[in-house]
């Protein structure tokens, strides 16, 4: 308890004393490099609510993954691409409106310190972390992300880091006031009358010892971007370490100010910028002192942060003016506030004392002088509309007015032209001086000034001239309402073909290679001095725009040309031409210019008259280099609506809504692209180019953020984006973004091969169809015919047993009475009609296996393998030889055989028992049929005497078998060995 009682004295002793430091006096005594500037503004641009930023009191900046800038003020936060606001508050998921602190950590998370505890944000949606457990004490003073990604608080005084879930205190150092970074990403700490402490990774470190220092308090630290220096706001004012020892830096003995110390920051180019309580921002460059306030473009309102972004522009936080953007010195400005009463300048000419006049179309004349101050320049109301300015070889400033013809400065007083001849050239536009002779153009026509008289130059066809220039000792441009015209100065005759025809010309240029028409719709129109062709140079190609008022070629040869949206400097190089665009990101307010309200002084620097002022452009400051916009892909519709979420995609992009590698049906194919190049320091030149892989041939190059790709056909896809700097370089700052539409099921690789297949299937069933019903058909035809020849068969068979048989039985029985009626003595002739029998007997026996064969159910195996057992066992009854028959057992033996097998298969086997029982003098033969496969095998087995396969008989019973075989297709062979009997196989392929 003593111990809680000591720290809260002593955080008490420390807040009072840092109350103390922000309120103490710091006052310098002014030494030397006293600089001021009471009339010339810089290009600081404001944004405010009007713009869209969520509050004016500003706090803190920082910057997000997508160059985006985080602003935080004391109604929210507000992220700014550019050109557009987004603000997030309580009613979004902030704890709280109040912004105190802002970092962004390696995971692109964004981390945000409020008055209330801290939001995480990933892009998506908030989460807030409370460091104290106590309610009401969580005040976040800042917020660090170092290189080994600690996020680190301060939250009363003590030091938290998180630790993945929560914010854990770090007890080591104890009291903390400030934390900051290096230029390496590592954390320092400060601790009252300890030190400066740093973390290695493992540590805190003690760099600097302040115990000797009890009493100095050090409300906050910083380091310098370009020197490396630390800052520190103490209580004795800001003082930086220098070899370890804290001392006040050497450039604030300069400082010609008093007042309250606020904040400190150095930039990368080793600028120091300095708040103190007079309002505004001191700042610190080529060894002087400079305040910006509201009089050279800033504000008086105090300033409260300072914030160098990736791109080199300075953004200045304020209490109540909102922010400004400085991007550089490259274009200061005068004004109303400067001292003009009218800001339109028209013209301006440079003075034989150096300095610059300035012309106003309804407010007099103006003296800039070398003080930078604007001193209007005496002349009479009727003469307050002045066009334009020249001053002659002589030195002398001649002013050409609207309406009061020529005038001139003597001295410090203007006086009108009086010519002897008694001219007065009305409404003059524009004066222009070569060699000695100052022309006057007017839109009455031309004129010249010629000793103290002015000559008027007839010129019917060219008249409203607002241009003119000289292309050779004797040739003169005159750029007209009606186009640009030659005129020839040695004969005063004008060529009647005009150079360019139909278009307004209100200023003229030339180099040893063109010249340069700035016109009213076509941009600038190049005119080849050698082979007169005509080229242009126009929005499309990367001007501002088409309508040019004025155009400058300055000493290096460049082309500056000020239009109607600002002012293009046009560069031509190796590698050829290259159009660098100026704009309101730059300082000019006023981007509309005057016609011809351009001229370089003798110093080099350029100068344009617009509609809002006068610009002045420094080509020896050296432009912050370029940096690539970070493009973002802000949308994809369909059909010009949101793509529900997870409809076509499982995940999405991360800090982004946009699904990823979405997958969309055939119906879903016009889609819309909206993308951005964040480009903080030049929004409005940012160009983009982009393609659609799958679909574009090349890249489309455009200023629009939109496109729109209708009834995209199915495939796979991947749009591409790229974005271009204000200098119109191109980088490798691609987004691409991969989808795929489906093909209709009725296109796709698959279908199509079902339908092939199909169609294949089809063809084949039909085909199949047709040659089944052929076989049907053919199947019928046959068995119409097998029919027929049954019935032509049956009724031969018929016919033949009734015929054959009937006669042979009757001859048999005229053999027999014949016999009987023979007397006992004429044996011959019984012997002779006994062999008529026999012969009888076998004709009709054979004749039976005719008619049986011409039977139809003879074609079947079962009948004939029945026929051959029959016919064996009728050939073999009146004999001694024993008949076997084996048949194994068949599947199937109801086969129908071609017509011509049954009679050949009875004949062979007739015909081999028949040798058996006539030459084998057998005992017994056997018949085997049985199956091997598909073949059915005949075997005819006897046990005779055999006989020699090598040596054949006469006659051609062996030799017939063979025949048959043959015929029916099949194989017969014969085993025999004399003594052992004889085999006859017959093998017929039926299955």
């Amino acid at each position: 308890m003593t111990r809680m009682t000591s720290e809260n004295k002593q955080r008490e002793s420390i807040r009072i004393r840092t109350q103390r430091a922000t309120r103490c006096l710091f006052f310098l005594v002014l030494l030397f490099g006293i600089s001021s500037l009471y009339a010339q503004k810089q290009n600081f641009v404001n944004f405010n609510v009007e713009n869209g930023l969520a509050q004016s009191q500003t706090t803190v900046f920082a910057q997000n993954r997508n160059n985006e800038l985080l602003i935080g003020t004391f109604g929210g936060l507000s992220v700014f691409d550019g050109s557009f606001f987004v603000n997030y508050n309580k009613s979004k998921g902030l704890p709280n409106n109040v912004i105190t602190a802002l970092a962004t950590d390696r995971n692109k998370n964004t981390w945000i310190g409020t008055n209330d505890g801290i939001a995480f944000f990933n892009g998506q949606q908030f989460h807030t972390y409370y460091p104290s457990s106590k309610a009401g004490e969580n005040v976040i003073r800042k917020i660090i992300v170092d290189r080994y990604n600690n996020v680190w608080t301060i939250v009363n005084d003590k030091l938290y880091r998180f630790s993945g879930s929560r914010f854990v205190r770090d007890t080591t150092i104890g009291t903390t006031l400030s934390i900051t970074l290096d230029k390496s990403e590592k954390a320092w700490v400060v601790n009252p009358g300890k030190g400066i402490f740093v973390w290695n990774g493992q540590g805190w470190k003690k760099e600097i010892d302040l115990q000797h220092e009890p009493d100095l308090v050090i409300a906050d630290m910083s380091f310098g971007a370009y020197s490396g220096t630390l800052y520190c706001n103490t209580s004795r004012g800001p003082l930086a370490v220098d070899k370890g020892q804290l001392r006040y830096p050497e450039f604030l003995k300069g400082l010609p100010a008093n007042g309250f110390f606020n904040t400190m920051y150095e930039d990368r180019r080793g600028i120091i910028w300095l708040s103190l309580s007079d309002g505004g921002a001191w700042v610190y460059s080529n060894s002087k002192w400079i305040h910006y306030n509201y009089d050279n473009g800033l504000t008086d309102d105090n300033v409260t942060h300072f914030f160098e972004d990736a791109e080199g522009n300075i953004w200045i936080g304020t209490n109540g003016s909102g922010i400004f953007s400085y991007t550089g010195s490259l274009f200061t400005y005068y004004d109303r506030a400067s001292g003009l009463a009218s800001p339109s300048v028209m013209s301006m000419a440079q003075y034989k004392d150096g300095s610059i006049y300035l012309a106003s179309s309804n407010a007099g004349l103006y003296r800039l002088g070398n003080n930078s101050n604007v001193e209007p320049v005496p002349i009479p109301a009727y003469a307050s509309g002045v066009n334009s300015l020249q001053v002659d070889t002589f030195g002398r400033l001649w002013i050409g007015t609207q309406r009061a013809g020529l005038w001139y400065l003597d001295g410090r007083s203007t006086r009108p032209f009086v010519a002897r001849n008694k001219v007065i050239p009305r409404n003059i536009t524009y004066l222009y001086q070569y060699e000695g002779t100052l022309w006057i153009s007017s839109v009455n026509g031309l004129y010249h000034l010629a000793g103290d008289s002015i000559l008027y130059d007839p010129l019917p066809k060219a008249r409203e001239i607002y241009a003119t220039l000289m292309i050779g000792t004797d040739s003169m441009l005159l750029g007209t309402r009606k186009g640009v015209y030659l005129y020839r100065t040695d004969t005063r005759k004008l060529l009647p073909q005009p150079l360019l025809d139909n278009t307004t010309t209100l200023c003229l240029a030339a180099d040893n290679r063109y010249v340069y028409i700035g016109t009213d719709d076509r941009g600038v129109v190049l005119w080849n001095r050698g082979t007169h062709q005509l080229s242009n140079i126009d929005q499309k190609r990367g001007l501002s725009c088409d309508y040019v008022y004025s155009l400058l070629r300055d000493k290096d040869g460049s082309i500056w040309v000020g239009t109607g949206c600002g002012i293009d400097k046009i560069s031509f190089t190796d590698k050829g031409m290259k159009i660098r665009s100026f704009g309101k990101s730059d300082g000019l307010l006023g981007v509309e210019n005057n016609a011809n309200a351009s001229f370089e002084d003798r110093e080099g620097y350029l100068w344009f008259g617009t509609t809002r002022g006068l610009f002045r452009f420094n080509p020896y400051t050296s432009a912050a280099p370029e940096h690539a916009p970070r493009v973002v892909l802000q949308g994809v519709k369909l059909f010009s609506k949101d793509i529900p979420e997870q409809k076509y995609a499982d995940s999405t992009l991360p800090f982004s809504d946009l699904p990823l590698h979405p997958v969309f049906p055939p119906s879903q194919n016009h889609l819309t692209f909206s993308f951005k190049g964040v480009f903080l320091s030049s929004p409005e030149k940012v160009r983009y180019r982009y393609q659609l892989m799958g679909a574009d041939k090349t890249f489309t190059e455009t200023n629009q953020n939109t496109v729109v790709y209708p009834n995209l056909p199915p495939g796979s896809y991947v749009f591409k984006v790229w974005a271009s700097d204000a200098a119109g370089n191109w980088h490798s700052n691609v987004v691409s973004y991969p989808f795929i539409i489906n093909a209709p099921y009725y296109t796709t690789w698959y279908f199509r091969l079902g339908i092939a297949f199909l169609l294949i299937g089809i063809f084949l069933a039909v085909v199949y169809y047709r040659n089944h019903q052929k076989e049907l058909r053919r199947r019928w035809e046959d068995r119409l015919r097998e029919e027929e020849q049954a019935r032509v068969r049956q009724k031969t068979a018929e016919d033949f047993h009734d015929e054959i048989g009937n006669k042979l039985t009757r001859i048999n029985l005229l053999a027999t009475i014949a016999t009987g009626k023979l007397p006992a003595s004429s044996p011959e002739v019984k012997g002779i009609l006994g062999q008529i029998q026999a012969n009888v007997t076998s004709l009709y026996n054979g004749s039976k296996d005719i008619i049986w064969s011409l039977q139809p159910q003879s074609d079947y195996l079962e009948e004939i393998i029945l026929r051959i057992r029959q016919n064996a066992e009728e050939m073999l009854q009146d004999s001694d030889i024993q008949f076997d028959f084996e048949q194994d057992t068949l599947s199937d033996t109801h086969i129908k055989l071609p017509i011509d097998y049954s009679r050949n298969m009875i004949m062979i086997f007739k015909e081999a028992i028949t040798n058996s029982l006539k030459h084998g003098e057998a005992t017994r033969i056997a018949l085997k049929v049985s199956r091997q496969g598909e073949l059915l095998v005949f075997e005819l087995l006897d046990n005779g005497k055999g006989f020699d396969t090598s040596v054949t008989g006469k006659g051609n019973g062996l030799g017939n078998m063979n025949n048959r075989a043959k015929r029916i297709g099949g194989e017969l062979s014969c085993d025999s060995v004399p003594g052992r009997g004889t085999l006859l196989r017959l093998l017929l392929k039926i299955y």
